[in-house]
């Protein structure tokens, strides 16, 4: 089983829409959950970057898809 360094990890881009989407290429991990659960908190400690993914404190704030990647054939 491959291993990732998740404090590599950039941002790529972020989608409205699904036709905005990278190509699917790869392993992705996805995080998904209700408003305000801790996603974002959830991906930053994972890679260890404090200001990678975007926390706010007001429910709903994201409305985009956003990519991660660890490697070219890995993301988040």
């Amino acid at each position: 089983m491959q291993q990732f360094n998740y404090q590599s990890a950039q941002f790529i881009t972020s989608a409205a829409q699904m036709s905005q989407c990278p190509i699917d290429e790869g392993a992705e991990v996805a995080f998904c959950g209700r408003s305000n659960a801790g996603k974002s908190s959830a991906i930053n400690t994972l890679t260890r970057q404090k200001k990678l993914a975007r926390t706010s404190k007001t429910p709903g704030r994201t409305q985009l898809i956003n990519f991660f990647g660890i490697t070219d054939t890995a993301r988040l």
